[in-house]
């Protein structure tokens, strides 16, 4: 073989190769930008209310989304409107009041606690799948269950086994869970969804019907006294960055992901996001991470695995 068929027969393998790892490289760059998100709750929390951070992040994430989508949206707009009250509700949880919670969890919960919570979602999902589509739960799942709640537990009662009795829950950790188990409820609801709509179309419309719901708390919120916008240059670079990172970036590579390596792959390496939440953490916000919080979030996330892993013939 001639050097130059050599080269091209060792490009055509390299492409192979990083197809075959591509899924996982997104869903691992969606879950490092998503961790993002907790630090940057934290810290813009000492300026904005969490109302008004989430009615920036979306309305950036509109602003910049839209232009792309209006073809995609005159396109499905036939599809769409028989499906308003669904696509309603899917706003409404999935970004009115699903990302508010984390912004107000933020105010009284660490960034490693925060990302800890969140990723007990798919707990709630396999909950929702067996509550409202009668999906069994298998033993390994149960097991897997157990073993989530012995790591929040211990999170909880900071590795102290007689305190879990006196547990006095911390307010963000509680609006944490409730922001979970919101955003599987929407996840579950997404199999409603008619299948025919874009992925872009659904977005676009979701954003905007969210905006519009959150646009009256923020305006209610604006007109008091006591409640000012301080902007400046570091808080607008960071709105900036939570309206196009975790909300549009992070978004579409997930689905990428999704799409070249299926739902229940993606998941696990969602998994990580405590590593980078707990990494940022240390290093922007000068958290620190005691061993407890190690140890909590490695049984969470192998109860975790098992519930995802656990489902028969999952992808």
């Amino acid at each position: 073989m001639s050097p130059i068929l050599t080269i091209f027969a060792a490009l055509i393998a390299s492409m192979r190769d990083f197809k075959a790892y591509s899924g996982y490289l997104f869903a691992l760059l969606a879950t490092i930008i998503w961790a993002g998100n907790f630090i940057v709750a934290r810290d813009l929390n000492t300026t904005f209310s969490p109302i008004s951070i989430s009615f920036f992040r979306w309305l950036i994430a509109t602003v910049v989304i839209l232009p792309f989508a209006l073809p995609h949206l005159k396109r499905d707009i036939s599809l769409i409107l028989p499906q308003w009250r669904l696509m309603v509700v899917l706003a409404f949880t999935g970004v009115t009041i699903f990302n508010t919670l984390i912004y107000l969890a933020a105010h009284t919960s660490s960034a490693f606690n925060l990302s800890l919570f969140a990723i007990t979602a798919p707990l709630y999902v396999v909950l929702f799948n067996w509550l409202f589509y009668k999906e069994t739960i298998t033993t390994r799942q149960t097991i897997g269950f157990v073993i989530l709640i012995v790591g929040l537990l211990t999170l909880l009662s900071k590795g102290n086994p007689e305190k879990i009795l006196e547990l006095e829950f911390n307010k963000g950790d509680l609006l944490m869970a409730g922001a979970a188990s919101i955003f599987a409820f929407y996840s579950v609801l997404l199999r409603k969804k008619n299948p025919a709509i874009g992925n872009l179309s659904f977005v676009a419309a979701t954003f905007v019907l969210g905006i519009v719901m959150l646009a009256p708390f923020f305006i209610i919120e604006i007109m008091s006294p006591a409640v000012s916008l301080e902007f400046n240059t570091s808080s607008i670079l960071q709105l900036v960055y939570i309206g196009v990172g975790p909300s549009v970036i992070s978004y579409y590579l997930w689905n990428r992901s999704v799409v070249e390596i299926g739902s229940t792959k993606a998941a696990t390496i969602y998994n990580t996001l405590p590593v980078f939440s707990a990494l940022f953490a240390a290093l922007i916000l000068k958290e620190s991470v005691v061993a407890v919080q190690i140890v909590s979030s490695v049984i969470i996330v192998g109860g975790i695995l098992l519930v995802l892993l656990g489902k028969r013939n999952s992808r």
